[in-house]
């Protein structure tokens, strides 16, 4: 079998999953929990006690020093931008689970698009971490759906991660309309504050960062060579030694709390995954959250 049958096959497969999750779990979770999506500015007027914070238009505060928001309208048309990274270490796959952290992400992205089509939502893919980047612009139906699976799954196999300002820069580029922005990655990049406020001021964005257990907490297997994915080179490693896993576990960790720290300081509703683990429970929750959040 061929590399291009191969993926048919897989984006079948995800397509017929996906289609089941969407319609037997998230049927109508999806739009009332991004009913704030789809907004056009309209005008300003003062700040009120209650008003959404990133909503303060800054200039025109400074410029009358009085507090003012931005006015939007909704529109009835929504934007579902999936931005994924596809990096040389999105490909890695641990023995604790089948999936690459790449074909993860793909079927949570057709999870997602399927929601979006039942909901008569245009789709937008823009992979990164790859060369040469892609960008899919918005469309709705099913024909969508199953071409972003199938570029998920096809992405070229080379490149290394994109710093977040060049991954906000290309979305703000692309994506001019105020979208939902799942932003699907393992975050192994530095945190950067500025560029994921920046993208969070225009976009209602949701991080979605995908790890695989095996990355995180090394298995005491011995010795063995183990290879960077995204500059090839190869160095020993003896995961018998202790004081190396927890090395190791520890540094995952504090860069983990780097990017959990920064999503909080900007008041952003991230998901944190694993590749051995159903994301079905995660999302439910996701759209719960926000669902009171916009109903009160």
């Amino acid at each position: 079998m061929d590399k291009t049958q191969e993926i048919m096959q897989q984006v079948r497969r995800i397509e017929m999953q996906a289609r089941k999750i969407a319609t037997a779990t998230f049927a109508g979770q999806y739009r009332s929990s991004f009913r704030g999506q789809g907004l056009d500015f309209d005008d300003f007027r003062e700040y009120l006690p209650g008003d959404e914070p990133r909503f303060i238009d800054w200039k025109v505060t400074a410029r009358t020093g009085t507090p003012y928001v931005r006015k939007f309208h909704e529109e009835r048309e929504q934007v579902l931008l999936l931005a994924v990274d596809a990096s040389a270490s999105m490909r890695y796959a641990g023995g604790a689970s089948a999936d690459s952290k790449l074909e993860y992400a793909a079927r949570m992205a057709a999870v997602l698009a399927y929601s979006a089509v039942q909901n008569g939502d245009k789709i937008g893919l823009l992979l990164f971490g790859c060369h040469p980047h892609f960008y899919l612009p918005p469309a709705k139906g099913m024909k969508q759906c199953l071409r972003i699976v199938r570029e998920i799954l096809s992405a070229p196999a080379s490149g290394g991660d994109d710093s977040m300002e060049e991954v906000a820069a290309e979305i703000l580029r692309t994506q001019r309309k105020s979208a939902m922005c799942f932003l699907m990655s393992d975050f192994l990049t530095k945190a950067d504050k500025k560029a994921i406020g920046k993208l969070n001021f225009r976009h209602e964005l949701i991080p979605v960062r995908i790890n695989d257990p095996y990355e995180l907490e090394l298995p005491a297997a011995g010795r063995f060579y183990a290879e960077d994915p995204e500059t090839g080179i190869q160095y020993e490693v003896n995961s018998s030694d202790t004081a190396l896993r927890a090395a190791h576990s520890k540094a995952m960790m504090a860069h983990m709390v780097e990017w959990d720290r920064t999503f909080t300081q900007l008041g952003i509703d991230a998901l944190s995954l694993r590749t051995n683990q159903d994301f079905v429970t995660d999302l439910r929750k996701l759209f719960n959250r926000r669902s009171r959040l916009f109903a009160r």
